[in-house]
């Protein structure tokens, strides 16, 4: 998928930029015990602005090169890293929620409980993450025209699936929803590590 998203990147952030979830965003925001965020699978950083012009500190990192490079001419002044999400380079405990829409969506099944103990690692006590995923079984190869029909490899999830991996990994739920956004239906959590 790295390779794919490097080659699309200025096309999928172009197409990503424009649907924001402002919901979600502000439930987040009012959950946070402080101002430091990790968007994690930032993409086109069109989060880390958001998060940036409601006066948080927030670093965006994701895997593709491309993307951080996208995300850098996108928004100014914000910190973006190109980071694996698996092996988060900062120290344990300093960061106050992590935001994580979407960035599993290519993610093996098997890495997804190790991810996310890395979010409850550099969580502070009582921080917050929020996890949306596509809702479904199993995993589908999936080729878009508007994306030069490069392949990527879809991971699918039930709630309670998800449910599973946050508690594993040692968060509490706060909340746990399946939503519609225009018939496609997306698992959303919101943990906290108390």
């Amino acid at each position: 998928a790295v390779n794919t998203y490097n080659k699309i990147a200025k096309l999928y952030a172009d197409y990503t930029y424009t649907k924001l979830m402002q919901f979600q965003l502000t439930k987040f925001i009012s959950l946070l015990k402080g101002k430091k965020v990790l968007d994690a699978g930032c993409g086109g950083g069109r989060d880390v602005e958001y998060f940036k012009e409601e006066g948080l500190s927030v670093l965006g990192i994701d895997i593709s090169e491309e993307m951080i490079k996208e995300a850098k001419k996108r928004v100014s002044g914000a910190r973006f890293e190109v980071m694996d999400f698996s092996d988060i380079k900062l120290k344990d405990s300093t960061v106050d929620g992590v935001w994580c829409m979407a960035g599993f969506l290519h993610t093996p099944r098997d890495e997804i409980v190790k991810v996310l103990k890395e979010f409850f690692r550099v969580l502070k006590k009582e921080g917050v993450v929020y996890v949306a995923v596509r809702e479904g079984v199993g995993e589908k190869e999936i080729r878009k025209e508007k994306y030069g029909n490069e392949p990527r490899t879809y991971v699918y999830f039930s709630k309670e699936e998800l449910v599973g991996y946050l508690e594993e990994a040692g968060f509490s739920i706060v909340e746990a929803e399946v939503n519609d956004d225009g018939g496609k239906k997306w698992v959303e959590i919101f943990g906290e590590k108390s």
